[in-house]
């Protein structure tokens, strides 16, 4: 019974409820490709799953990323849940005449209550299985597209957020207008008949505070206050709608920033650029290859690839003391670099239950080894906990850090080449060999290799743009001292290559913020245009009593204001206290005028939009004639 009136009503009100339908389709075909083209993506730029690097982009960064990564679907969702609870909820509202109707000749509300209700429902379903074929159809042909270009997308439809995305619409569709026509089943018959303005509106009472005072500076001015305040439901809709989609754009455009800039930030204090690497032929091509390992998700190198303590390679620091004689040579960091056998220690920790609990699970792997001169290492990494103190002479990098161990602070490594198992003092940012490296000490780690005073690679830091005056000296230097084997590498194509990586990785969330405006343009226009044939009304009048088009142009534009600007002061407001939670530890905050620039810029598009879908409605306007006008 419920579903056959349901199919009766929706063919009889189809022309309320096409648009109705269209909406949900369109909403929900927006969100199931943004969630499967946000999970596919991963900030992993088209990254091939099947690539031989298994550690590709797996450290501090990752995680930074993939935490933003889950906050732009989770807010997809919610705009999706708030715009079709508005949908349906405007739905049940223009029906409230009906409802009245059918009360009055005695149908009970239980029963009125689950006759719109499945109709909602059926509506609801409809939309999103549509808006889901057309979703799927629509990630599909830009995966299509995307493979043709030369890009390797993966075509994985994501199930866990679109049921999320399903649950969350469905309950919001089944409890916002169920707790609305449980009110108005409660309501005097009589006033049922009003529609989206109150029954008890009184077009006689003055405004009172902030409303007063707009009402006073002119007359059309006053005529959009009288319209916002009897259309309050309408408002308040509409306010949470602009609401949502600013604060979304807002946070997504903000974090995009924020975290674009920290992680170039981090890349570059791990790096840095106008570095000089010194050493064998053969060590410099595989370290070169360590660093291009972090953007380039085809490139591995493994410990069998080279002998870093070949003989070949090793060479005192003492037989480059001409070096010290180039100007530009700000600093020199000697290291030695050696791959070993690490593995992880199980530790145990106290839990909040005062018992006991072992973290770890033996985890082990062959990673490379790097002994440094803490006094002169090079780069400024950003890091947790210190580099070496007098207790720890170890430091992991993020990517050994998050997925080698479980507690890396609690834990241990050992160093299975030479029996020794220290505590980890630290772990750094770090780009080399994707964050799965381990710094420690050069004088022990040549002690644990029974080396004397050998290294096998020199870094020198150059003054900005002087390595063209040096380069030739510094190649008779190496040549002259350590024999033809031995040369240098300028690090700065490798480091701007991984930044490159970094910056195209924070492009992708501008396509989902386009879709954003495209939608908010959407909800401005059926803003401006829900109620029509009530303003109308007024405006037919005004315009017999002398109106000019300007004004009713005016009062159209300001209403849309109205609800524009609150919504951008707590879109503000969201975004940032949004951001302040999903914040990365370290990350580079943005002076306080940069997000005031973003509101501005969304502010001025907002009332832009606002203008331009002024356009048909008074177009719309201007045909209305008595006719269109119901006389009860």
């Amino acid at each position: 019974m419920n579903l056959n009136f349901a199919l009766k009503d929706f063919y009889r009100s189809r022309k309320s409820n096409y648009p109705l339908l269209f909406i949900i389709i369109l909403v929900v075909s927006f969100s199931v490709f943004f969630i499967n083209f946000t999970y596919n993506m991963g900030f992993d730029s088209f990254l091939d799953k099947n690539s031989s690097n298994s550690l590709f982009f797996s450290g501090s960064i990752n995680h930074a990323y993939s935490e933003f990564n889950t906050l732009i679907l989770i807010m997809i969702i919610i705009l999706a849940v708030v715009l079709i609870s508005v949908s349906t909820l405007s739905c049940i509202l223009y029906k409230k005449r009906d409802i009245a109707i059918m009360r009055a000749i005695g149908t009970l509300p239980g029963n009125v209550h689950g006759f719109y209700l499945v109709e909602a429902i059926f509506i609801f379903i409809c939309g999103f299985f549509l808006g889901l074929f057309f979703g799927i159809i629509a990630f599909g042909i830009y995966s299509l597209i995307s493979s043709m270009l030369g890009f390797t997308f993966l075509f994985q439809i994501e199930i866990f957020y679109t049921l999320i995305l399903f649950i969350g619409c469905f309950c919001a569709t089944l409890i916002v207008p169920g707790l609305v026509l449980i009110k108005l089943g409660k309501k005097n018959i009589i006033r049922s008949f009003a529609k989206d303005i109150p029954d008890d509106y009184d077009a006689s009472r003055k405004p009172i505070l902030v409303p007063k005072f707009f009402s006073r500076i002119g007359l059309n001015l006053k005529m959009a206050v009288s319209n916002t305040i009897r259309r309050k439901g309408d408002f308040n809709r509409y306010l949470i709608v602009f609401s949502v989609i600013y604060s979304i754009i807002f946070s997504i455009c903000l974090g995009t920033l924020v975290l674009s800039t920290s992680s170039q930030a981090w890349i570059h204090a791990s790096q840095d650029d106008n570095i000089v690497a010194i050493g064998h032929k053969d060590t410099l091509y595989y370290y070169s290859l360590m660093y291009e390992m972090f953007s380039n998700p085809n490139i591995m190198v493994e410990g069998d690839d080279v002998n870093f303590t070949n003989t070949e390679y090793l060479f005192n620091l003492s037989s480059l003391e001409d070096i010290n004689n180039l100007s530009s040579v700000q600093k020199i960091d000697e290291r030695l670099l050696y791959f070993n056998e690490l593995q992880e220690k199980k530790a145990v920790i106290i839990n909040n239950g005062g018992g006991y609990d072992y973290v770890g699970q033996d985890r082990s792997g062959i990673y490379p080894v790097i002994g440094v001169n803490s006094s002169h290492v090079i780069q400024q990494f950003v890091m947790e906990g210190d580099f070496f103190t007098d207790g720890t002479t170890v430091v992991v990098g993020d990517g050994l850090a998050y997925n080698f161990f479980d507690s890396v602070f609690d834990q241990s490594i050992s160093f299975t080449g030479f029996s020794y198992t220290p505590k980890i003092s630290g772990y750094v940012i770090d780009s080399f060999y994707s964050g799965f490296s381990t710094y420690m000490k050069l004088d022990l780690l040549q002690e644990k290799l029974n080396l004397t005073s050998e290294i096998n690679l020199v870094l020198l830091k150059l003054e900005p743009g002087s390595f063209n005056s040096i380069k030739n000296e510094l190649g008779d230097i190496i040549t002259n001292n350590l024999g033809e084997n031995f040369t240098y590498i300028l690090l700065d194509g490798i480091f701007n290559a991984n930044l490159n990586y970094l910056f195209v990785n924070s492009l992708y969330p501008f396509y989902l913020m386009i879709i954003l405006i495209m939608i908010g343009i959407i909800a401005i226009y059926n803003y401006q245009k829900g109620g029509i044939f009530e303003k109308a009304k007024d405006f037919f009048i005004m315009k017999a009593l002398g109106s000019k088009k300007k004004s009713i142009k005016r009062i159209i534009f300001l209403e849309g204001l109205f609800v524009i600007l609150p919504s951008l002061v707590l879109s503000l407001s969201i975004g940032m206290l949004l951001n302040a939670l999903i914040i990365f530890d370290h990350v580079v905050l943005p002076p306080i005028f940069i997000p005031l620039i973003i509101i501005i810029f969304l502010g001025v598009s907002a009332v832009v939009f606002n203008y331009i879908s002024i356009i048909p409605l008074i177009k719309k306007i201007s045909q209305f004639s008595v006719k269109n006008f119901e006389i009860y």
